[in-house]
């Protein structure tokens, strides 16, 4: 908050070329930060969406190429001289040869298969190229107990090493692929022999090597086992740790591999459990994002310093006219009015500047106004003290009067005397401006007691008061003024009997007093003009006839404003009525 208000409180100025800087940063900084990220994220995207479809072209080439060994292998174990091999239980070399002749036939069609070897249940075996090691017996190897624990399924066994067999071509075996399958006996659908065949992996090779992922991506193939069936010469395999890749299903990940960010993508083939991993450099595949972002950057400074100048002009010739006013502004602070505001152009500033002309010009104007009316004020202020104290003094001298007819029984002095004692208490009220309605009611009706003295045979009177605004207050001495008017005015030039009608009530949100008399009326005109000068908000100069009504009038709205006033209604030679609206005020 302290440095909110400090910036509030710098000048305009600042603010323009803070507000420039702001606008131009953000600017900048979008089309640096979010263009070039969106570009980053797409070429990642695209990156991702190639390394896939090329995963995909691996393993669909991969997987014809194990789906046809696999019909090789079918195809060897139903044939006729190779199920009779696998029922025998002692060497023929007749029919041996025949089997021999028969791998020999697939393997020279097929130059990446290595060797092929048929082994019987009873341990013996045949082959071409593949000859057992040692005399161990064969069906206790690992391989053939795989192939005869799951018979319908195809094993392959990446990098067998450890085993009791090798090729005459002394081929490394980690270059090498294994696979391996029983032979069912058709009569009895039980297991009678395995036949495995070793297969180069000069066709996963192939298909690896002639796929590019960028300068140094790269895809690699991996076993149930989280071994590397075969990927090509590269340090970064090396440094892909099993764990990221433990997965069964489909998975991307990033990785930091020698201080570069690497994206793995990897989808499992439940057939097999075979992995095959894509793997390509994030930061290779953005440098050309990353060098743009370079030279934005550098376009985004240069682009700062120019719009900085320029922002400088802009706000000066808007902040000059500005410093201008605030100079003439002092001079009226000084009580200086003498000097207006010149402007070339009816821009804001322009339009401005004419509003303050017009400003010093009414300004020049009320103050001469308030110094006439002060001066009023003080004179009238003077005249009502002067007015007050002589009540004062009337008041005490009354009721000393008042006392002593009362030791005389004049009752009748004595009521007349204290609805005079009661007018002046109230009217007085130890200087309050307010009192209640009920006490503005018994000052009213104080007053007409003693004029009903005066006037016993021509004046009635009758006051309807609603109980719940009684105790709301107003200005006191309001209906008073005006019933004199009633009576000196309407009822006095009457013939015969007059009436005052008071009534008070509220409606909706206001108050409303009525004085209503039968006497002269006031004539249309008459009455038309009256209400215009009492709708009129300056104070009007007191006139000679309804001195009391107008200064009610300009009384009600200085205190409670000129949406409240007077308003009268007459018909001519039958009655007046007068109202008064007034806020409630509790």
């Amino acid at each position: 908050m302290k440095l909110v208000w400090h910036f509030n409180n710098k000048s305009i100025r600042f603010k323009l070329l803070f507000y420039f800087f702001v606008i131009i940063i953000l600017s900048v900084l979008t089309l640096t930060l979010l263009g070039s990220s969106i570009y980053k994220k797409s070429l990642q995207e695209e990156a991702t969406s190639y390394t896939v479809q090329m995963m995909k072209q691996v393993w669909n080439q991969i997987e014809s190429n194990l789906n046809g060994y696999d019909d090789i292998i079918q195809y060897l174990s139903m044939d006729e001289s190779i199920q009779k091999f696998m029922e025998e239980e002692e060497p023929i070399s007749d029919l041996e040869q025949k089997v021999n002749e028969k791998l020999k036939i697939y393997k020279e069609s097929h130059a990446e298969i290595a060797g092929v070897i048929a082994v019987n249940k009873s341990g013996l075996y045949t082959s071409n190229e593949t000859f057992a090691i040692s005399r161990d017996n064969l069906t206790q190897e690992y391989w053939y107990k795989q192939a005869e624990a799951a018979p319908d399924r195809l094993q392959l066994i990446s990098n067998p090493i450890g085993r009791n067999i090798k090729e005459s071509s002394d081929y490394q075996v980690n270059n090498l692929l294994s696979a391996v399958k029983a032979v069912k006996d058709p009569v009895t659908n039980h297991v009678s022999g395995v036949i495995l065949m070793d297969i180069k992996l000069d066709f996963i090779k192939k298909v690896l090597e002639s796929i590019k992922l960028g300068n140094s991506g790269f895809i690699f193939i991996l076993n149930r086992d989280g071994s590397v069936v075969y990927s090509p010469v590269n340090p970064i395999v090396y440094r892909i740790h099993p764990d990221w890749l433990s997965k069964d299903r489909s998975h991307t990940l990033e990785k930091v591999i020698n201080r570069n960010i690497y994206q793995i993508i990897y989808n499992t083939y439940p057939s097999i459990k075979w992995k095959v991993v894509g793997v390509f450099s994030l930061d290779e595949t953005t440098e050309v994002v990353s060098r743009v972002q370079f030279y934005t950057y550098i376009i985004g400074v240069i682009t700062l310093l120019v719009s900085s100048i320029a922002a400088w002009f802009f706000a000066s010739s808007i902040i000059n006219p500005v410093n201008k006013l605030r100079a003439l502004m002092r001079n009226v602070e000084e009580g200086r009015f003498d000097k207006p505001f010149h402007s070339k152009y009816n821009d804001e500033i322009g339009q401005l500047g004419k509003s303050y002309n017009r400003m010093i010009q009414e300004i020049s104007r009320l103050i001469q106004l308030v110094y006439t009316e002060q001066k009023n004020k003080r004179e009238a202020e003077l005249k009502t003290l002067q007015a007050q104290i002589k009540p004062h003094f009337l008041y005490n001298t009354l009721d000393t009067i008042q006392w002593m007819a009362y030791e005389y029984k004049a009752h009748r002095i004595v009521e007349l005397i204290n609805a005079l004692t009661t007018l002046f208490r109230i009217g007085l009220n130890k200087g309050n401006e307010f009192i209640t309605i009920e006490e503005e009611i018994k000052h009213v009706e104080s007053y007409l007691i003693i004029q009903m003295t005066r006037y016993e045979s021509k004046l009635e009177y009758e006051i309807h008061v609603e109980e719940q605004v009684k105790k709301y207050k107003i200005i006191k001495v309001l209906l008073q003024p005006l019933v004199e008017n009633a009576i000196y005015h309407g009822i006095r030039n009457k013939r015969g009997m007059g009436q005052i009608f008071i009534t008070v009530k509220q409606v909706e949100t206001d108050l409303v007093l009525t004085v209503k008399d039968t006497g002269i009326g006031i004539p249309p005109g008459k009455t038309r003009e009256l209400n215009e000068i009492l709708q009129q908000p300056n104070h009007m100069e007191p006139r000679q006839q309804g001195y009391g009504l107008f200064n009610v009038n300009d009384r009600i709205k200085l205190m409670y404003g000129t949406e409240y006033r007077v308003t009268i209604e007459s018909a001519d030679t039958e009655w007046t009525m007068v109202h008064i609206h007034l806020p409630i005020q509790s």
